[in-house]
C-alpha cells in the first residue's frame, strides 16, 4: 500500500512539473506574440512613455524657434490634459482658454499655436490620440503618418518619421497638403525623459540654420 502511495505521488508530481514547464513555455510563447502583435506605432509610442500618460494631470512647456542665432519666437503653455484648459504666454500677453468649449476667433488662433506646439513635443503620442491620421510603413525605418480632409487645421498635410532600432524618432519630413517636397526636414535629438515622458528637446534643420526647441518642459502626476 505504502508503496502504491509512493508511485501515485511521484506520478502527480510529475505531471505537476510537465504542467509548470507547459505554463512556462506558453508564457514564453505569448510575451513573443505580444511583440509581433504590437504595431510600430504603438511600440514607439509605448517607448516614449504613453502607457504613463493616463497619470499626468498637468504640462509646461515653452516652445522656441530660432534663426540664425535668433529668437524668432517663443511661446509658453501650460496644459491640463484630463480638463482641456490651457493657457498661453506669448509677448507679455496671456489666453487662457478651454479646448471642450466652443472657441472664438482668438481662442482658435491660440489652439492652432497650441496643436502646432504640442505636435512638435508628442509626436507618437498623437499618433496614437488623432483622428483621421492613417499610418503607414514605407520600410522598416520610416513611419508615415497622413491625415485626411476630414477635420484639423491642416488637413491632407503628411509627416514621414524616421526612427531608429530602439523605436525612437530621429528625424521627419513634413509635407504639406499637395504636396510631394517636404517643407521642412528636422533631426530630433537631446531627448530628455521628463517624469517618464520621452522628449526631445531639439529639433534642427540639416543646414543648422533653425532649431526648434523646447525649455522649461516639467510635467506633473497625479
Amino acid at each position: 500500500m505504502k508503496k502504491f502511495t509512493f508511485l501515485l505521488l511521484a506520478f502527480f508530481a510529475l505531471i505537476a512539473c510537465k504542467d509548470k514547464t507547459a505554463d512556462t513555455k506558453r508564457e514564453a510563447t505569448d510575451t513573443k506574440e505580444t511583440e509581433k502583435t504590437m504595431s510600430v506605432d504603438y511600440a514607439i509610442a509605448k517607448n516614449a512613455g504613453i502607457e504613463e500618460w493616463n497619470k499626468v494631470k498637468e504640462v509646461h512647456f515653452t516652445f522656441n524657434v530660432e534663426r540664425n542665432g535668433s529668437i524668432m519666437c517663443s511661446r509658453q503653455w501650460k496644459w491640463q490634459p484630463k480638463t482641456e484648459k490651457v493657457s498661453l504666454v506669448s509677448k507679455g500677453d496671456t489666453v487662457v482658454y478651454n479646448r471642450s468649449e466652443k472657441l472664438d476667433s482668438l481662442t482658435v488662433s491660440t489652439d492652432r499655436a497650441f496643436i502646432n506646439d504640442v505636435y512638435w513635443l508628442l509626436p507618437y503620442f498623437k499618433t496614437q490620440w488623432d483622428e483621421g491620421a492613417n499610418i503607414s510603413f514605407p520600410n522598416d525605418q520610416t513611419m508615415q503618418v497622413q491625415y485626411t480632409g476630414d477635420g484639423g487645421y491642416t488637413p491632407g498635410d503628411r509627416y514621414d518619421l524616421t526612427f531608429d532600432k530602439n523605436k525612437r524618432i530621429t528625424s521627419w519630413d513634413y509635407y504639406p497638403a499637395g504636396s510631394d517636397q517636404p517643407a521642412m526636414t528636422t533631426s530630433f535629438e537631446n531627448y530628455q525623459t521628463v517624469n517618464d515622458i520621452l522628449i526631445a528637446l531639439d529639433h534642427k534643420t540639416p543646414d543648422g540654420s533653425t532649431n526648434i526647441f523646447f525649455t522649461d518642459v516639467e510635467i506633473f502626476k497625479e
